[in-house]
């Protein structure tokens, strides 16, 4: 047995899509707004200063590194499937040279200490 389709009917189905078809639209224009705010990640800064602690050469900042930390771990690395070490060291090396005065002279040993025993670990 098949309904019929009244007018009434069919005036509810089209509303229906509509209001689909905003939600939708309405969750696509959150995502683009949220999307770029979670992108940024965090300051090279404070990756540097966290990753410094955490090599030895300076403090380790404590629970206020969790972010930091995570970063480095997670989105710095590279698996192209597997993690691939000299892309991951490539990818943090040039992230950590973004903040200002982690390439200068006093701060290059530091780097390098970071590179040397945190560059190449997923």
């Amino acid at each position: 047995m098949h309904t019929r389709r009244t007018p009434c009917t069919i005036r509810r189905h089209a509303m229906r899509v509509r209001v689909l078809d905003f939600a939708l639209g309405a969750a696509i224009a959150a995502l683009m707004v949220i999307a770029p705010l979670r992108a940024q990640g965090v300051d090279p800064c404070t990756v540097y200063t966290c990753m410094a602690g955490v090599s030895g050469a300076g403090a380790t900042g404590g629970p206020a590194c969790a972010p930091a930390l995570a970063f480095w771990h997670v989105a710095l690395a590279v698996y192209s499937p597997l993690f691939n070490p000299p892309a991951s060291a490539a990818r943090r090396g040039s992230y950590l040279r973004t903040c200002p005065g982690a390439s200068d002279a006093s701060n290059a040993a530091i780097l390098e200490a970071i590179m040397a025993a945190w560059g190449w670990v997923p």
